[in-house]
């Protein structure tokens, strides 16, 4: 395993796009405790202050961070589909093999870079949630309460990235590939959408909820807001239910994709 990780640290630190990707994303995460606290969004002129109006305290900390961080995994995503396209551009991973690496390894060493990612990713939002919380909540009774989003925002860190070796290994064009992503993504709300006009009932379970793009969404829903507390000074934020269902749910495609990946190249002639 180290040996796969030395071989792709080597590849990676010397391509300088994905360098300098990997150092925006972690820099940008790293210091998301901060820029939240000094960003205000604006209604008709009129600044909301998120910390005033309880956007950081327990529980709903949680939630709030791990959705907007979610929005940064595209940096990711992009480095995860160019690494492994770059391998057939430049034929790098013709000489892998040759050089006795397998093809297993090969996607394995691919995860185990991606597994890093996510890992250091939800590492750096808990870290994040957990100061800002202990620094705007006066009285923390439960300060883990809620906590569960955190393991939501792993898995659809794993499920996205997943998605996107299995892409990159299918079509083994970047532009190609990431512009595949995001259709496919594209099509899923639409489908969801489509079943939402055409429902008669108040049901929030939707068939289309089941695809992988949409499934892995549901584990970070939107947070929960009530504009009617703003007249009142009362905490605008209410902490949201997680799904656990939907873990299993998004655990059983990554293990797909993984699999998809790994029957995609043993077959192809590379």
């Amino acid at each position: 395993m180290i040996r796969l990780l030395k071989i792709e640290w080597n590849k990676t630190y010397n391509y300088r796009t994905a360098r300098i990707f990997i150092i925006l994303y972690f820099v940008l995460l790293v210091s998301m405790g901060y820029l939240v606290t000094i960003i205000n969004p604006s209604i008709d002129n009129l600044s909301i202050n998120l910390a005033q109006f309880g956007a950081y305290v327990f529980p709903y900390v949680w939630q709030n961070i791990t959705f907007f961080a979610d929005f940064g995994s595209i940096f990711l995503g992009i480095i995860i589909i160019t690494s492994i396209t770059n391998e057939y551009t430049y034929r790098t991973i013709k000489q892998n093999l040759i050089d006795g690496l397998t093809k297993k390894e090969f996607l394995l060493s691919k995860l185990l870079v991606s597994l890093i990612f996510a890992i250091l990713s939800t590492l750096i939002v808990f870290f994040a949630c957990l100061i800002l919380g202990l620094h705007y909540t006066k009285n923390p009774d439960s300060i883990f309460t809620g906590a569960e989003f955190i393991l939501g925002y792993f898995l659809k860190l794993s499920a996205f990235f997943s998605f996107c070796t299995l892409f990159a290994v299918w079509i083994r064009k970047s532009g190609f590939a990431f512009m595949c992503v995001f259709l496919w993504r594209l099509c899923e709300i639409i489908i969801l959408s489509i079943e939402k006009f055409n429902s008669d009932s108040s049901s929030s379970f939707f068939l289309s909820n089941l695809l992988p793009a949409n499934a892995a969404t549901k584990l970070l829903p939107f947070p929960n807001i009530k504009p009617q507390n703003l007249l009142t000074g009362e905490p605008v934020f209410s902490l949201g239910y997680f799904p656990c269902e939907y873990c299993i749910v998004v655990v059983a495609y990554i293990a797909i994709f993984i699999i998809l990946s790994y029957r995609l190249l043993k077959k192809r002639d590379l």
